[in-house]
């Protein structure tokens, strides 16, 4: 840590910091495989499933771009394919068991806010679902402000709602990319939520690593969680 002095303000990530987006993003994605294969070739689902998740190809026509490259491109298949896959958007969606306690002892210390990608209609149905709503005084979602993390100016906005510098402030979230250097680059506090136990990509390291959200506290309060 190259701070000694707490934050006033800690910043949380939402998708696969606070919920686990990935399972949800997982269920939809064996939902619509296994709806183009229609109980056919059973040996490939999870090749194609695998290929999807890795890639990260979260968009509809992604999906559809995969399942070509395994000769699943027949209309009646990509129909099927996509009404499962859209059709509920929240499968499996949950917060990690840890997040609110977290969030809630990191209130009782500093300000919190919460910074995210993606449409605001998804993310703001995310939050009522996960019943986090009000859970934030400070929501920032990336269409609504018209820029996104890593830019460092949707942080700025933060810090602004905040009234605080960004040497007072930590960011906490489980993109290298998007989340640590996006904190970077505006100068806050770094908090890489790695729960996955993945080597360092490469580039500047995190001011703090966790494997979970509970081990956030001793990190960020150190003489208030003794």
């Amino acid at each position: 840590m190259r701070r000694t002095s707490p934050p006033r303000l800690v910043l949380f990530d939402l998708d696969d910091t606070l919920c686990d987006q990935a399972r949800s993003f997982r269920r939809r994605v064996e939902r619509a495989v296994q709806a183009a294969l229609a109980g056919q070739r059973p040996g490939d689902a999870e090749v194609i499933i695998e290929r999807v998740i890795g890639g990260s190809l979260m968009r509809a026509e992604d999906l559809v771009d995969v399942l070509a490259e395994f000769g699943l491109a027949d209309a009646w298949r990509i129909e099927r394919a996509i009404q499962a896959y859209t059709s509920d958007r929240f499968i499996d969606l949950c917060l990690f068991d840890e997040a609110i306690e977290v969030v809630t002892a990191v209130q009782q210390r500093a300000l919190t806010g919460l910074i995210t990608n993606g449409p605001s209609q998804i993310q703001r149905e995310k939050l009522q679902r996960l019943g986090i709503a009000d859970l934030f005084p400070i929501v920032l979602i990336s269409e609504e402000v018209g820029v996104a993390k890593p830019d460092a100016r949707i942080f700025r906005l933060a810090l602004q709602q905040a009234g605080l510098p960004p040497s007072e402030a930590a960011f906490v979230g489980d993109n290298p990319e998007v989340d640590v250097r996006g904190a970077q680059a505006a100068g806050l506090l770094s908090v890489w939520c790695n729960r996955q136990g993945r080597p360092w990509p490469g580039g500047p390291p995190p001011d703090a690593e966790v494997r979970a959200l509970s081990e956030l506290l001793p990190i960020l309060f150190p003489t208030q969680t003794k």
